[in-house]
């Protein structure tokens, strides 16, 4: 009898790994001791895990890095990976970056402390090389301080949770025409976020992904197609993002890394989200088996795609293709403030995500014919890794909706909003460009956008050229004046601004369609310009 319930209990638990079903509930893990290096800030200490009573010191320790915004809870709190990690017998370790004091920092910041940690981590260990397991940002930073700041002697091999190694086009939309005044007011914008931009991150693999000090840590990528729910920031986030995407990184992005080594994608029977890629009930059972106690110093060049072996500007230049079925609109409400934008007939649905920093600001639609709508939910954002997390977002469902000029209407006081609304239906516009970083001796910055079965008319309105700033300011550089050619394509070619950094080029394309009706479509492309010494900060 007892023979046969084993036999029972273990069909089960295959069973239940078969259909990756919900596991028994583990034991929590002690608290982690803290090692406080810093004794005026968090950035630079550092946590140790306990020591499990079943622990295999024949298993590499684990050193749990975070990302944007975030700090070393991110693994202890909510479904964690310190549990998981404790309960299979893993020594662990856990950093704190600048992110954990406030405004976060960009790799620069970031590696150097890191490249730090690692060596300290590795110290009280015994000297043995570890294995870091890196949620979103946390990546980037991982790499420049094995890469550029020593530490990769130190580290056996790295596992990205959602990484954008070529940057989130979220990180773009903060520093666009529309965005600039909510994200300000809410201070999302800093180092971190900038160094997030595509065209930054695009430089970033440009000077970094030839290095030979890549090839002594393997890293797997990994990656999810999922979001929170409707009306989750991840759900409206994904709006900005081109193909399959977490809420805030790209797959393409977190499969971006060119010397990478392909992980996972979402767990098998889920979609996830940015958040959840960092839950240990959904990927710790991807992410365990790769924790291999193997040494990788010997990886040869010869493993590596060609594209990691390009060096200087050459990386940067492949082309960039970037798709919108968005209307955008932004600004500042000092009393009230008032907003329209037009759409085609045969839209199946818009949902409208208008953000504002204040929950007292009270924000409506109408409609053509004078219809008005009221949000259909009115909440802030939780959602912790996400530029625009402690937004309130006014959130409207509209299906089929009246053709012509609707205007947004908005009352509140010292507040700003920014309009997003996504169409079911009608018209993409296609963002195309050479070149997503130039040097400053090329003389042209050139793009064009196409529209689907619809031409653009006129000059493109409202398209101004914006310069992000590190300490979150946006300035407008100069109105840009982009006409369509003879097929009603958006053509641009603008001079190059003679001041290093990163840009946005901001615009609304008016459009008519084979009926003959006009709509609009909001378009960004972000790019960057280089210094003397072909150098971004």
């Amino acid at each position: 009898m007892a023979k046969k319930f084993v036999k029972l209990a273990t069909a089960a638990l295959l069973l239940g790994a078969a259909l990756n079903l919900p596991q028994a509930a583990q034991a929590a893990a002690p608290a982690p001791a803290l090692h406080n290096d810093n004794a005026t800030a968090n950035f630079g200490d550092w946590y140790t895990g306990a020591i499990p009573s079943n622990v295999d010191y024949s298993k590499p320790v684990i050193l749990f890095v975070q990302g944007l915004h975030s700090d070393y809870t991110t693994w202890t709190a909510t479904d964690p990976y310190y549990d998981a990690a404790y309960n299979a017998g893993y020594r662990t370790a856990f950093v704190q970056l600048r992110d954990a004091d406030g405004n976060g920092g960009n790799p620069w910041t970031n590696g150097p402390v890191l490249a730090d940690l690692i060596k300290k981590v590795s110290a009280y260990y015994g000297g043995s090389k570890i294995n870091i397991i890196a949620h979103s940002k946390g990546g980037i930073d991982t790499q420049t301080a094995l890469v550029y700041y020593g530490a990769y002697p130190y580290v056996n091999l790295v596992h990205q949770l959602s990484t954008p190694n070529k940057g989130s086009e979220i990180a773009d939309m903060a520093y666009s025409t529309w965005t600039s005044w909510i994200a300000a007011i809410m201070g999302q914008k800093d180092d971190a976020v900038y160094s997030l931009q595509t065209a930054w991150m695009a430089n970033f693999r440009a000077q970094t992904d030839g290095r030979s000090e890549n090839n002594y840590t393997r890293t797997y990528m990994s990656g999810g197609t999922g979001d929170d729910g409707f009306f989750s920031s991840t759900y409206y986030s994904r709006a900005f993002l081109p193909g399959e995407d977490d809420g805030a990184v790209a797959i393409y992005s977190a499969f971006g890394l060119p010397n990478g080594y392909s992980g996972f994608t979402d767990n098998g029977s889920e979609r996830l989200s940015h958040t959840k890629m960092h839950y240990a009930s959904k990927t710790w059972w991807q992410v365990k088996p790769r924790l291999t106690t193997a040494s990788f110093a010997a990886i040869p060049a010869a493993g590596l795609t060609a594209s990691a072996n390009k060096t200087g500007l050459e990386g940067a230049l492949s082309p960039v293709d970037e798709f919108s079925n968005n209307i955008m609109r932004g600004g500042a409400i000092n009393g009230s403030a008032t907003d329209s934008f037009q759409l085609e007939s045969g839209i199946k649905s818009a949902n409208v995500d208008i953000m504002t920093s204040s929950d007292a600001t009270n924000v409506k639609l109408v409609s053509p014919s004078g219809k008005v709508y009221t949000a259909d939910s009115k909440t802030q954002g939780t959602d912790e890794t996400i530029i625009f997390n402690t937004a309130v977002h006014n959130i409207f469902s509209i299906d089929k909706p009246e053709k012509g000029t609707w205007t947004l209407q908005a009352e509140g006081d010292l507040d700003a909003y920014f309009m997003m609304a996504t169409l079911d239906g009608g018209s993409k516009a296609k963002v195309n460009a050479n070149k997503k970083v130039l040097a400053k001796s090329e003389k042209n910055v050139s793009f064009n956008v196409t529209l689907d079965g619809a031409k653009a008319i006129g000059k493109v309105k409202n398209a101004k050229m914006v310069k992000a700033n590190k300490q979150g300011k946006s300035n407008v550089v100069q109105d840009v004046a982009l006409n369509t050619d003879a097929a009603g394509n958006v053509t641009a070619s603008i001079a190059t601004p003679t001041e290093a950094g990163v840009y946005n080029v901001s615009m609304d394309v008016t459009a008519v369609n084979a009926k003959g009706e006009e709509f609009t479509r909001s378009v960004n492309y972000n790019f960057a310009v280089l210094d003397d010494k072909n150098q971004l900060n």
